[in-house]
């Protein structure tokens, strides 16, 4: 928590699960991944590495019929 008090002020405490949710609903997804990719770039020389696995998942029952699921990285 110590680390996220640099770059956060949370005078009224921890955000509700609600608040994230908005916050997260906001994010354009091709912008983000846009930025995640730069990123991703950016800390490869650094790592001395061509390629990094990274591990995702599909959340089960998170959508609804028809509806897009919920991968998480």
């Amino acid at each position: 928590m110590d680390r996220l008090r640099k770059y956060l002020r949370l005078e009224h405490g921890i955000p509700s699960h609600d608040t994230f949710g908005r916050l997260f609903g906001l994010i354009d997804p091709e912008r983000f991944e846009a930025a995640f990719w730069r990123w991703v770039s950016s800390i490869l020389p650094a790592l001395g590495a061509e390629i990094v696995a990274i591990d995702g998942k599909t959340s089960r029952r998170s959508g609804k019929v028809d509806a897009t699921l919920l991968h998480l990285v």
